[in-house]
């Protein structure tokens, strides 16, 4: 039996915006016409996927190893590779993930839409399923809706780097996105402190119109792409919804208080994220340290680019 390898690295990205759409049921039964509108940006850091399969293995499964942990749930990684190989008629594989995931997983980073995106690009290139591009990234899309862990997030990351805002909704080469204008030099400063389980918000009617009302002003907002639109959007939504706690709150004015461009809650964490230019980063990064509340000070450049194989 042979062992095929393939790896592939996606970048997590921050919401500070959005509005949901939704077809049908929830989950929605139409996956592609489903996702989200809104703003955000895509960071250096994301999620790196090695996968080692096994065609015609004595023993089919998949297994998921997250930074070192093999008992990790990883239910949307592992609903988008199901997803994929029954479509491919894989079934009979036994196929290893090895997940280096470089961002706090359940703080609004993206990072269940980084890892099942990587996951499926790395399987499929393992495979040499030939499958196209948005065929192989929609099943990463679909798995976050399912396991209600993201709605647009693998939209973006595939195709895109930088900021941007969503203003079509839709599964991978449906959705439409317009990048924002970012001066050079312009760092993402992030402080986290505990997952964020946002199920309740991504089902809930009441929430998902008070969602759409916020998001579509936000894009309206940010319309004419500028950064510091994107920023004040971001604010505006977050202090509109209200969902932020007094502790994330205190974060976001430290942040601004020390000289960020602006901050507001990660969509949707336990945890802020600051726009700052490279000049400020030392100053903003130490005061969010220095806070009691003790929180994860991270900071990021703006991904360069989209998802990539590796191999």
């Amino acid at each position: 039996m042979e062992e095929l390898t393939g790896r592939a690295f996606a970048p997590s990205a921050i919401s500070n915006f959005f509005a949901i759409h939704y077809t049908g049921t929830v989950p929605a039964s139409d996956l592609r016409h489903t996702g989200a509108t809104g703003g955000g940006y895509m960071l250096s850091s994301g999620v790196l996927t090695t996968a080692r399969v096994v065609r015609g293995a004595k023993v089919a499964g998949l297994r998921v190893v997250v930074n070192g942990d093999p008992w990790y749930e990883a239910a949307t990684t592992r609903t988008a590779v199901e997803l994929l190989v029954d479509a491919a008629g894989e079934r009979g594989c036994s196929i290893d993930l090895d997940q280096v995931v470089g961002v706090p997983i359940g703080h609004g980073f993206g990072a269940s839409a980084a890892s099942a995106l990587s996951a499926v690009m790395a399987v499929a290139s393992a495979l040499s399923l030939g499958l196209d591009r948005d065929e192989v990234a929609h099943f990463a899309h679909a798995a976050d809706i399912i396991c209600r862990t993201g709605l647009g997030t693998v939209s973006v990351i595939y195709k895109y780097g930088g900021a941007g805002v969503i203003v079509k909704a839709g599964a991978p080469g449906i959705a439409k996105v317009l990048r924002v204008r970012v001066p050079r030099g312009v760092r993402i400063v992030t402080a986290s402190l505990a997952p964020y389980e946002k199920g309740l918000l991504l089902s809930s009617p009441a929430m998902t119109a008070k969602v759409n009302r916020l998001g579509s002003e936000a894009i309206k907002m940010a319309s004419d792409l500028t950064l510091e639109s994107l920023v004040r959007a971001g604010e505006s939504f977050s202090e509109g919804l209200g969902i932020a706690s007094p502790q994330v709150r205190r974060l976001a004015r430290t942040a601004k208080t020390a000289g960020a461009l602006g901050a507001s809650q990660n969509m949707v964490g336990h945890a802020i994220h600051a726009v700052v230019l490279e000049g400020d980063v030392k100053r903003v990064a130490s005061a969010l340290r220095s806070d009691k509340l003790s929180p994860e000070v991270a900071v990021y450049t703006l991904a360069p680019g989209p998802a990539v194989n590796l191999d």
